[in-house]
């Protein structure tokens, strides 16, 4: 789990500094997820998952869920043109529903 937090977020850019701060933790104490010298929340593990964009079933398991992959699948078939309109929307939806919680 700690290997796959930690390439996920080198892959997306994040110094583990801006990372702690994102997921509002310690950066000492992302540096100890990251060695796996200790474990997370459920709301930690939420907070991870959400910023890398990640399934909980791939960050504990290693196995992405078959509805990730073909969700991804079809990002990757669109012309690159409409990303940002695919970002907004899913923004505005994660938005809609943390308003309603």
């Amino acid at each position: 789990m700690h290997t796959r937090i930690r390439q996920a977020r080198e892959k997306a850019g994040y110094t583990r500094e801006q990372f702690a701060e994102l997921v509002d933790v310690s950066v000492s104490y992302m540096a100890e997820v990251e060695r796996g010298r200790t474990g997370v929340s459920v709301k930690t593990l939420t907070a991870i998952c959400r910023l890398l964009g990640l399934s909980a079933d791939y960050v504990l398991f290693g196995e992405p869920r078959d509805e990730d992959a073909a969700l991804l699948d079809k990002l990757h078939r669109l012309d690159s043109k409409y990303l940002p309109l695919v970002d907004s929307m899913l923004n505005e939806l994660l938005a809609l529903e943390a308003g309603g919680k």
